[in-house]
C-alpha cells in the first residue's frame, strides 16, 4: 500500500468521524506507531491534552467541519 499524504486537519477530521488510529494508519499506509507519534505532535502544537480536546479545538477554530 502506497503512503497517502494527509494534512493534520484531515487526520483530525477522520478521528472526529469515528475512525480508529489503526484504521487511519492502514488508510494512509504508515505504521500505527508513526501515526501515534504524529498525533502527539499535532496535540502538542494545538495545546490539546487528549484527542477529544484536539477535535474540539479544530472544530472551534473552524479547521474541520
Amino acid at each position: 500500500m502506497a503512503n497517502k499524504k494527509l494534512t493534520d486537519a484531515e487526520i483530525v477530521d477522520m478521528l472526529s468521524k469515528g475512525f480508529k488510529v489503526s484504521e487511519i494508519s492502514k488508510e494512509i499506509g504508515v505504521n500505527i506507531r508513526t501515526l501515534e507519534a504524529r498525533l502527539i505532535r499535532i496535540r502538542d502544537k494545538s495545546s490539546s491534552t487528549n484527542v477529544a480536546h484536539l477535535v474540539g479545538n479544530y472544530f472551534r477554530n473552524k479547521l474541520i467541519k
